[in-house]
């Protein structure tokens, strides 16, 4: 029986990394080419983009909040950065983009926190806003740009062998987790999430690392926003970051973040975010059409909200470590 439990809390304690295991090895056994250097590499590129969006994702739904607009973001950042080149505001094309992505992230925090909207209908107003400007200023056309070879780096080179977008997703994992795990505002944002009235009367101040956490997610996101117009050499503001904001959301609840706050990991959301990329892949291997890869995500944050539901309810893991 103590094995069985011993057993039981590896299986809840790796989820994750187990799901991310059998995606892998059914990845491979479905398609040949999944193994293929190149194949991974697209992977690696892919997942590295949804992966920096999902950070601040996660960062934001730790305080019990959630934000829709990065995928908008994503779009305006892109078309900003492509329109300041073209226009020949060269030295503006990525300071613009990087201030708008603030501006967002402090309007989302503003509204949830000063005007107390609810965090889902505060950044569902700001993702129809943001992506409507980003229309608005191109015109609803996307804009084409011969960006310079330093930032195509920021999306085509490689250090070390090693792509920079995945670098760059790494240092953005590592110092969210130094920052959540060692520094003081880690510990409050927590506590926000577990109890935000307990925390308040504990002298946190909830208004300013609320705002601070939607700040750091919009900010993320601008970055993705730059990385990907680099790649794709345009800024689509109709299409770029299209529903981003669901493979964020998935990853970081496959990650093991509470949807309630209070819970979460730096590297649950990192691995979840590799789990929507290995998963999204083997979708395109196959063929599916982007509707059903629509309808496998929805169903997927639907079990794993299931499981985190299994996992915490007491009465569940009694009787199962009981048997």
């Amino acid at each position: 029986m103590m094995n069985n439990k011993k057993i039981l809390n590896f299986i809840f304690s790796n989820i994750n990394l187990i799901i991310l295991l059998i995606l892998i090895i059914c990845s491979s056994l479905i398609s040949p080419y999944f193994l293929t250097s190149e194949n991974i590499l697209n992977v690696v590129r892919a997942t590295s983009l949804i992966g920096i969006v999902a950070i601040g994702m996660n960062v934001v739904m730790i305080t019990g909040g959630i934000d829709l607009s990065v995928g908008s973001l994503v779009a305006l950042t892109g078309a900003l950065a492509a329109s300041l080149w073209v226009d020949q505001y060269q030295f503006l094309f990525i300071f613009i983009p990087i201030l708008a992505a603030l501006i967002v992230g402090l309007l989302n925090g503003f509204i949830v926190t000063v005007l107390n909207l609810q965090p889902f209908i505060a950044t569902l107003i700001l993702m129809t806003v943001v992506r409507g400007t980003g229309l608005v200023f191109t015109g609803g056309q996307p804009i084409y740009a011969d960006y310079p070879d330093y930032f195509s780096f920021l999306s085509k080179g490689y250090i070390f062998n090693i792509p920079v977008p995945a670098l760059i997703f790494l240092i953005i994992t590592l110092f969210s987790w130094y920052m959540l795990k060692f520094q003081s505002i880690g510990r409050y944002i927590y506590a926000i999430g577990s109890n935000a009235n307990t925390s308040f009367l504990s002298g946190v101040k909830i208004t300013k690392i609320k705002i601070v956490t939607y700040v750091y997610c919009s900010l993320l996101a601008g970055i993705a926003g730059l990385i990907l117009t680099s790649r794709m050499q345009s800024g689509e503001p109709g299409q770029a970051g299209l529903y981003w904001e669901l493979d964020a959301i998935a990853a970081v609840v496959i990650g093991g973040t509470s949807l309630l706050g209070g819970k979460g990991s730096v590297w649950g959301a990192f691995v979840g975010a590799f789990i929507i990329g290995v998963l999204s892949n083997m979708f395109n291997l196959l063929g599916v059409d982007p509707e059903w890869q629509y309808v496998s995500k929805g169903l997927i944050i639907f079990i794993a909200v299931l499981i985190q539901s299994i996992e915490n309810s007491e009465k569940i893991k009694l009787y199962i470590f009981n048997k």
